[in-house]
């Protein structure tokens, strides 16, 4: 596709990310980004899916013959596991489905990916989570792939916080079970001696100030990480900078885990990651 063609036509691959809402995400910027920059004739958009039409999107998803695939974010991952043919086992351990990609058969592919460009974006801070003390505040779709990659990546220690006490206590029982090695604790009184804190919720989130745990114990050695993408520097990140902490944005994690969604839905990604 010539630079001044890049109007999308009936040949055009459409990639989808569906979400609600959709006003904060990122990836369709940085898929379509690389379509233009590589001349290739697909487009990704955003679509914003009620909660309960998400079954009827996946339907269509089936019969969707120029759509490979779709990227998907809160509140959708765990319908889009219920959904899909097939899921990875990492994918089927958290109940959660953040990529899918679409055979020609109709088939729908998915698997769960936050949890790598997590991993991917801590490298570039050279980060190892092996042998660390590490604390995750949220245990939902994004926060438990990313505690799940934490432990599977040999951590010490992980402490795992969430409202949803249900939810915080199966997936501590999940990591106990696949990671008998890693210290878990589902109480957490100070930020003192972690070496990662990561909020995997939604606070900070398009003007909200709160923030998943109070700053005032947090020392200079952790590095402070967020999954919220919009604004880049939340609450939380901005409290760890003025403590003399390093930081880890969402959108780093976004683009940390942008060539593994690519290649999960077919996408010949030309990169190092």
């Amino acid at each position: 596709m010539s630079d001044d063609t890049h109007a999308p036509s009936g040949r055009t691959l459409v990639y989808a990310m569906i979400g609600h809402p959709t006003t904060q995400v990122k990836s369709p910027t940085t898929f379509n980004r690389y379509f233009r920059e590589k001349q290739i004739d697909a487009v990704m958009v955003a679509i914003d899916v009620h909660p309960a039409q998400v079954g009827h999107f996946f339907s269509l998803l089936r019969g969707w013959r120029n759509c490979p695939g779709c990227i998907v974010t809160i509140p959708h991952k765990q319908e889009a596991a219920r959904q899909a043919d097939e899921i990875s086992p990492r994918a089927r351990d958290l109940g959660a489905v953040n990529v899918v990609k679409r055979t020609e058969e109709g088939l729908l592919l998915g698997d769960m990916v936050d949890g790598l460009g997590f991993l991917q974006a801590l490298k570039t801070h050279g980060f190892d989570p092996k042998g660390k003390r590490a604390a995750v505040f949220g245990a939902g779709g994004a926060g438990g792939a990313i505690a799940y990659a934490i432990a599977e990546a040999g951590a010490a220690s992980l402490v795992v916080i969430d409202t949803d006490r249900a939810r915080q206590r199966d997936l501590l029982a999940l990591f106990a079970s696949r990671y008998p090695q890693v210290a878990l604790s589902d109480v957490l009184a100070s930020l003192v001696g972690l070496d990662l804190a990561v909020n995997a919720t939604p606070l900070g989130m398009n003007g909200d100030m709160q923030t998943p745990f109070p700053l005032d114990t947090l020392g200079p050695g952790t590095l402070v990480a967020d999954v919220v993408t919009e604004p880049n520097i939340t609450p939380w990140l901005r409290g760890a900078k003025e403590r003399g902490c390093s930081i880890q944005t969402g959108y780093e994690m976004t683009l940390g885990q942008f060539a593994i969604m690519g290649r999960h839905m077919g996408i010949n990604i030309e990169t190092g990651q």
